[in-house]
Formats: structure tokens, sequence, C-alpha cells
């Protein structure tokens, strides 16, 4: 069987380390940190095993670095938890805010019902903010 390494240049080691010890994402820390020791040469087992991970995920690492370069190491688009208040459910989520600004019990109470969704005030006051912060006047509903 054909070990597995990377062959990295000097400035690919030093773009390595800077995101190892700066980067604020957890896991494009880990990643660059496995293609650095990758290119040490430690073998598919021992990277699997300092990482805790599988082997087929050491190999993904792999693979995106060989296929994408630095961009390869961030995470892909749909991992995560889903949101449960989409940009679908905006413009009912101020109407609702309109009709009853001040009672925002009540405000989810009706949004539970008119969406189908079953959510916290914290998830609703959290999206209220997000609206905010992306330049949707709240104010002027």
């Amino acid at each position: 069987m054909k070990k597995r390494f990377i062959q990295l240049s000097s400035s690919e080691i030093l773009t390595l380390e800077d995101v190892r010890n700066h980067h604020p994402q957890f896991q494009f820390r880990n990643r660059s940190h496995c293609l650095l020791l990758s290119s040490q040469g430690h073998n598919i087992s021992s990277l699997a095993s300092i990482f805790n991970v599988s082997r087929i995920t050491i190999y993904n690492w792999l693979n995106r670095w060989d296929n994408q370069g630095l961009m390869g190491l961030y995470n892909e688009k749909g991992q995560g938890c889903k949101p449960i208040l989409t940009d679908a459910d905006i413009e009912k989520v101020k109407q609702r805010v309109k009709e009853n600004r001040q009672q925002l019990k009540e405000v989810r109470t009706q949004l539970k019902i008119d969406l189908s969704k079953d959510f916290s005030d914290k998830t609703l006051k959290r999206f209220l903010k997000s609206l905010v912060a992306s330049g949707d006047d709240l104010g002027k509903i």
C-alpha cells in the first residue's frame, strides 16, 4: 500500500503555521496542523490517532488541500444546525412584530401557529437581532 504524504513549499509551510497559531476557527487550525505533520512524514494512521478522527477524514482533508488549497480547509456549507426561522419567514415575523411589538411572547405564540414551527423566545430575539444587524430597519414597521 502506497503511503500518502503532502509536499509543501516553504511559503505554504509558513502560511499553515500562521493559520495554525492564529486562525479563530478550531477545525481550520486542526486541518492545517494535520497538513504540517503530514509534510513531516507522519502517516495517515498516526494523524487519525492524533486528531481523533477516522482515516477517511484525514484522506478527505488531504484531498481537499490538493484540490482547493487553503480554501479546502474551511468547513463546507451545510454543516451544523439548520436555522429554525429562515429568510422565508421574515415578512410574517415583521407583520406579527408590527401588530404587537411590546409583547414578544404573544408574537411568538402567533408565529408558532402561523409558521407551524416550535421555537423559544430567545430564538425569536436572536432572529430579530440578526435582521437588525443585516440592516433591516425594524423601527419602521
